[in-house]
């Protein structure tokens, strides 16, 4: 049947060229095009030894699967040597259809001045095919208005159509009911395409009552009802029809075991996989693309990579899905590297590479440290034309978030021309993961200033950019948004509000929080756990964890690293650490290596080094974390030397430095002061891109300043307005170490006017500030401000602080009454604080009373018998002083010993008292004996009182000669050039004598020379003292 429409050009290439078509019925399949055969080019056409064109006349353009061919030859048509008849024409819609050139054929169609139903159902398969689902769908209703019905070519095309269209159910529903009336069910195809129809909306019964139904089922009806189940979740039923399928005698296609597989790896049915193997092996299609591919999927998601990629090897033919299906496999089972190297393999393969391929290796790229891999892929993307999918641009976020190139990610971001929510979420999780807890929030306040609906990983994300009493004001926010959002429900975003809640020391809202929660599930017990552990309630951790267990909840490794956690006092190894510990070597989950580093942390935090030692030791496959466990151990206890050991170890290994690691190098460097390590380690965390992370940055300026580069300190010190409270609490205390006092207060006030609050870490060094620096008003006000002001609860520290401002300031009267008067019990530093004081201006009795507090306390305190034996020295009573050196010797108390050290020529020289076992100690005596002769002439007096032996007075002079302070200055003296600073580092406060020596030397020798003790840094030039004699 033809529809006329009444002729005109047909110029789809824009040819000028006018013909008519043949009007003669097409139905004949023979039906050739009318040709002159004395035409040239139709001989050219016929001889043409390309069979796709010598069979042009035979079967139109239907063999043509070149493009460049099709469009050459139709090329030819238009100039003239032909007519086309309907046949040709709609071969010619076939061609472009199945060439990805939908507009061309959709254009051939509207241009043909008569079709028949051939035309219709070619472009509407076309339309089909090229997913332009609605143009199929409009097509149809034209077509239907013309008078031309359904057949059995078109109604297929039309369920697929209103399947995909996802809004087309009625129409489909009304396209059954016409079926039925024109008898058309029973044609299996017509029958399979209503299956696939009804399946792609979810009515799976439907389709399932249309199945059993058919008069005659082949296996594509029963492989399309599988794959609805399977596309609907009833992957049982799938197992359940393929079952049936086998009872009945029916073969099994690719598809149908392609959808078993896949059915069977849905339900973690590992003994079923093998029997449909058997099967499959049976049927001869073990080999077959697609079943193989399912193959390598399934035995990869179960964890049989070595199965899974024998599998892959033994293919015949690999496709791009068989690469994806064994990248995944190894990507999702540990093995990046060998993810790596098969990607590699499949690029020198020259395989196609798409979407899940690229996202795959992104996934991998941080577990393999390789982001030279991440950019390469980057750059592969604008390559293929996939820079535009959202998909694999949230996934470089991750990427480069992961492997700290947190500004690569922010480019990437702002580059990017369009955004999903997973966009805006990975961004703010990235940037928590950097440390950049405000950039986080920022991101959530553009997202919701642009309009966009926030869901609860948006909210989860912000509220661990919270988890900091800084934070606790934005977390609050985030919590009133949570509410108004409706989303205060929901499980996930409920963790991270009692976890954030938690992390900022409020674990009365957390438990409140955690009390409203309907759902509580194994998470949410941890976070509450988690909660009173970060904040030391070890006797909460205990009642948490016990309401737990009767809640019929089973703790997990982190359940027991929380435990772990909050076990940081000797009392508490006893009555909680050591019988956990127990529970875990029971229950098998001393083999869980993140349990293991906690145990090694516990020991530590419990005063049990040799413990954490122990664990250490013994274990063979060592991760980062674990190295890091074991430097953190050390450096708890002040084994400075070790922990750098261990990071050399660690070196050694071939075990990565990561953010962790890093700044614990540069702590350790920073406490015993070895500016050379720590350059060299700045430098490394450059190198590796980690010199923006937070932690590190910040571990960076406290390495600075504690090595006395106050000046290096100021160059990496953030912007103001940009600053984190952990970099101005840094700040405020080099400047209160180096004596900027005034600095350190303006510094102080600077960070309260940009809105950042000051913490009990901030007063610490502020009062430290005003106590060294004689500030004894401005520090009594602070400390009146603190609480009432700034929300900090007195704390001993700041206690501390307080006894020793007005203990230098000689106002003993006043700290003693202070004491008295402190909202909380007095510690050893306090009693130490005032016996120092006592000592320094002569309150002998005081001192006394300070004394017998410390040793009540602790008998075996070595600083309290020094403090105290310097004390009765000083004022003469050498009878005391003999007497607690003998109460020291009887109960085996050894004083610790000071010592002075001093790096050279990157090589660090330690000096103690005395020079017997130093090799260039003739030297050094030579140049003690000159400096001592220099500054006598200068006008020095020694000052025997800091001589602390009952001796006569020229060996109380010698004795103060011998000091760790003077050797390590003349060695320093005789080794370093001439104009170049002097940086020398004492364990122990610096003798008032040495003090007056280094003065006197600086101006002797025109060096600058700066000396550290436990205390601050003291600057000495032309003769002068940054402390002003105030220290």
């Amino acid at each position: 049947m033809l529809v006329r429409h009444g002729k005109k050009k047909l110029s789809p290439f824009k040819f000028e060229s006018s013909f008519t078509f043949s009007t003669t019925d097409s139905s004949n399949p023979s039906l050739k095009c009318r040709q002159d055969p004395n035409n040239h080019m139709v001989q050219c056409i016929i001889s043409n030894p390309h069979s796709q064109i010598s069979g042009f006349f035979q079967k139109g353009f239907s063999l043509i699967t070149n493009e460049a061919v099709g469009k050459s030859l139709h090329a030819v048509c238009l100039k003239g040597w032909t007519h086309l008849s309907i046949f040709h024409t709609n071969t010619l819609i076939n061609m472009y259809s199945k060439l990805g050139q939908i507009k061309y054929a959709k254009k051939v169609f509207d241009e043909m001045p008569e079709r028949n139903e051939a035309s219709w159902n070619n472009m509407i398969s076309g339309f089909v095919k090229a997913g332009w689902n609605q143009d199929a769908c409009g097509l149809f209703l034209e077509m239907w208005r013309r008078g031309l019905e359904l057949n059995g070519y078109n109604v297929p095309s039309l369920l697929t159509a209103f399947s995909r269209s996802g809004d087309m159910f009625l129409e489909g529903r009304q396209i059954h009911s016409l079926v039925l009336k024109m008898g058309l069910e029973s044609d299996v195809y017509i029958a399979t395409s209503l299956l696939h129809f009804y399946g792609g909306y979810g009515f799976v019964s439907d389709a399932e009552m249309l199945f059993e139904d058919f008069p005659d089922r082949n296996v594509v009806s029963w492989t399309s009802l599988m794959v609805n189940c399977a596309n609907g979740g009833l992957f049982c039923k799938v197992i359940e029809l393929y079952r049936r399928m086998k009872r009945e005698g029916m073969s099994c296609n690719q598809n149908t075991f392609t959808t078993v597989i896949s059915s069977c790896g849905a339900l973690d049915d590992e003994n079923l996989v093998h029997q449909v193997l058997g099967h499959v092996t049976k049927s001869g299609l073990e080999t077959n693309v697609s079943v193989a591919n399912s193959l390598v999927s399934v035995f990869g998601g179960f964890g049989q990579v070595e199965v899974a990629n024998y599998i892959f090897d033994s293919m015949d033919e690999l496709d791009t899905i068989s690469w994806n299906s064994i990248l995944a496999a190894f990507a999702h089972n540990g093995l990046a590297e060998e993810c790596v190297r098969y990607f590699h393999l499949m690029r020198l393969n020259q395989a196609k590479v798409d979407q899940s391929t690229l996202s795959t290796v992104l996934y991998v790229c941080d577990c393999v440290d390789n982001l030279s891999l991440g950019r390469g892929i980057h750059g592969l993307l604008f390559k293929l034309g996939l820079d535009y999918d959202i998909c694999l641009s949230n996934t470089l976020l991750n990427m480069y978030f992961e492997t700290g190139q947190w500004r690569d990610a922010e480019k990437l971001f702002h580059s990017m021309p369009q955004k999903d929510l997973i966009s805006w979420n990975s961004m703010m999780t990235g940037y928590v993961l950097a440390g950049k807890s405000l950039d986080s929030l920022r991101v959530l306040r553009e997202l919701l200033h642009m309009g966009n609906m926030a869901n609860f990983v948006t909210f989860a994300s912000a509220l661990s950019a919270c988890t900091n009493a800084e934070f606790l004001s934005g977390g609050i926010i985030v919590h009133t948004l949570v509410v108004t959002s409706g989303l205060h429900e929901n499980e996930i975003v409920g963790n991270a509000l009692v976890t954030m809640y938690g992390k900022c020391g409020m674990t009365q809202e957390a438990s409140k929080i955690f009390h409203c929660m309907s759902e509580k599930g194994l998470v949410t017990w941890n976070a509450l756990i988690g909660s009173y552990a970060e904040n030391e309630q070890v006797d909460e951790v205990v009642k948490a964890y016990k309401l737990m267990r009767e809640s019929g909840e089973d703790p997990n490794y982190i359940t027991l690293i929380n435990f772990l956690g909050s076990c940081r006092d000797p009392s508490n190894l006893l009555n909680h650490g050591m019988p956990l510990h127990a529970h875990i070597l029971s229950t098998g989950f001393e083999s869980n290596v993140y349990v293991r580093n906690s145990l090694i942390s516990m020991y530590a935090n419990c005063g049990d080094l040799s413990s954490s030692s122990s664990i250490f030791c013994a274990l063979v496959n060592r991760t980062p974390a674990t190295w890091n466990a074991m430097v953190a151990a050390n450096t708890h206890h002040g084994h400075w030397e070790e922990a750098l050991k261990l990071l050399l170890d660690m070196q050694r290994a071939e075990v990565d430095f990561d953010q962790f690691s890093l700044s614990a190098s540069l702590s350790a460097s920073a406490n015993l002061a070895i500016l050379e390590d720590g350059q060299h380690l700045h430098g490394l965390a450059i190198k590796i891109g980690f010199d923006s992370n937070h932690f590190v940055a910040n571990a960076v300026m406290d390495m600075y300043g504690k090595c006395g580069e106050l000046t290096d300190l100021l160059k990496l010190v953030p912007e103001p307005k940009t600053r984190s409270r952990l970099s101005w609490n840094i700040l405020i205390s080099a400047f209160a170490r180096h004596g900027c006092f005034n600095r350190a207060r303006e510094t102080f006030h600077e960070m309260v006017a940009q809105g950042a609050k000051p913490d009990h870490v901030t007063f610490v060094s502020l009062l430290s500030a005003c106590s060294h620096g004689g500030l004894v008003d401005e520090g009594l006000e602070y400390f009146a401000v603190m609480t009432p002001d700034f929300g900090v609860p007195v704390a001993i520290e700041h206690c501390v602080c307080i006894v020793d401002l007005l203990g230098r300031a000689g106002r003993i009267a006043e700290a003693e009454a202070f004491i008295e008067e402190m909202p909380v019990p007095p510690s050893d530093f306090i009693w130490r604080s005032l016996l120092a004081a006592s000592k320094t201006h002569g309150h002998f009795e005081l001192g006394k009373k300070a004394a017998q507090h410390l040793l009540a306390a602790n008998p075996s305190d070595d600083s309290a018998y020094v403090l105290y034996s310097n004390a009765c020295a000083t004022s003469g009573r050498w009878q005391d002083v003999l007497g607690l050196r003998g109460k020291m010797e009887s109960q085996n108390v050894r004083k610790k010993p000071a010592y002075s050290w001093l790096n050279v020529r990157n090589k660090v020289s330690t000096f103690g008292a005395g020079l017997e076992s130093h090799p260039d100690s003739e030297k050094i005596s030579l140049k003690l004996l000159e400096l001592k002769k220099e500054i006598k002439e200068a006008g020095y007096v020694p000052d025997i009182s800091f001589a602390l032996h009952d001796t006569d007075e020229e060996q109380k002079e010698d004795n103060l000669w011998k000091h760790s302070e003077r050797l390590a200055l003349a060695y320093g003296l005789l080794n370093t050039e001439q104009g170049s600073t002097l940086r020398i580092f004492k364990n122990l406060r610096v003798c008032g004598d040495c003090h007056a020596v280094y003065k006197l030397v600086s101006s002797a020798v025109q060096r600058q020379i700066i000396l550290r003790d436990p205390y601050r840094f003291h600057h000495f030039s032309e003769g002068k003292c940054s402390c002003n004699d105030y220290w």
